[in-house]
């Protein structure tokens, strides 16, 4: 009979492979992407990369737009197959441990619903665990957008540009209904 855990084991390595293919793939496809960019830009819009390489360029590109999220959910699958066996001797030590050290009846035995309860949950925690440090490396990580990376290569500094924000739909229509309940006011 075969393993559960290793056909689970099988399947996630074939996801973490799928996707970091696809980071590949991309990867290639935004690099070449950027390269037109570079040209086009160097033909009608030059002043938004004065100073800026094409390597330099491309780098900022790739960095700005990859998906790195691939790279991370992939690490955390093979992270998740790596835990798993320490995880369940881990569990089934401290379930023996807990059970020992309060008498717990026969109920209470491996094997019995309220161990099998315990291991389920235990293992989705640290799968869980892992998608969770996966994610808070995703973002501590996160490169520069796109556009204040440009800016930031092209050396300008980036605390005196003011982002205009854009109004609200709502603050719209309520500008709009000042101005008519005032044109109706002063007749």
């Amino acid at each position: 009979m075969i393993n559960p855990f290793l056909i689970a084991a099988i399947f996630a390595l074939l996801a973490a492979l799928a996707l970091c293919i696809r980071w590949i793939i991309a990867a290639g496809a935004l690099r070449q992407e950027a390269r037109q960019e570079y040209a086009g830009r160097q033909t009608d819009r030059a002043q938004t990369i004065k100073g800026v390489s094409e390597a330099e360029f491309v780098r900022i590109y790739l960095g700005g737009y990859s998906p790195r999220w691939t790279l991370y959910a992939a690490a955390a699958l093979i992270a998740a197959i790596l835990i798993t066996a320490p995880a369940v001797m881990g569990l089934v030590y401290f379930w023996n441990w807990v059970t020992a050290a309060l008498g717990a009846g026969d109920v209470f035995a491996p094997g019995y619903y309220p161990w099998m309860f315990y291991m389920f949950f235990g293992l989705v925690a640290s799968w869980a665990f892992c998608g969770f440090v996966a994610a808070r490396f995703h973002h501590a990580r996160a490169p520069e957008p796109f556009q204040p990376a440009l800016m930031r290569a092209r050396g300008e500094s980036l605390d005196d540009v003011e982002i205009k924000r854009p109004r609200p739909k709502w603050a719209k229509r309520a500008k709009l209904i000042a101005a008519e309940r005032k044109n109706q006011e002063a007749p």
